[in-house]
């Protein structure tokens, strides 16, 4: 058995996630917590007129953002190329303790 000594980043989000939920009702916040919220509004509108969950939708939709803006650094990009550095996302289920890779 060969094992990879590749590192793996895992963009992590979850159900009911309150930072989404504030994103989507259009809460102004101060501080560092206002621009998470800014990092995740990008994801709001591709999924906006899919059917399901508002908030579960946005949150698959967050997570696959963040793990692109992750891929796109020059310097993972770089990492991903030479087989050193894979970067996922998954969604964490907070009643089943689940991770589904998304």
């Amino acid at each position: 058995m060969r094992f990879s000594r590749r590192k793996v980043i895992v963009v992590l989000g979850h159900e009911r996630c309150g930072a989404i939920a504030a994103t989507l009702k259009g809460a102004q916040v101060p501080g560092q917590i206002g621009s998470l919220l800014d990092a995740i509004r990008p994801a709001v509108q591709p999924v906006s007129s899919q059917p399901g969950d508002r908030l579960e939708n946005t949150c698959k939709a967050n997570i696959q953002h963040q793990v692109e803006r992750l891929k796109a650094s020059p310097v993972m990009a770089q990492l991903i190329q030479n087989n050193k550095l894979k970067i996922v996302g998954g969604y964490y289920d907070l009643d089943t303790g689940a991770v589904t890779l998304a």
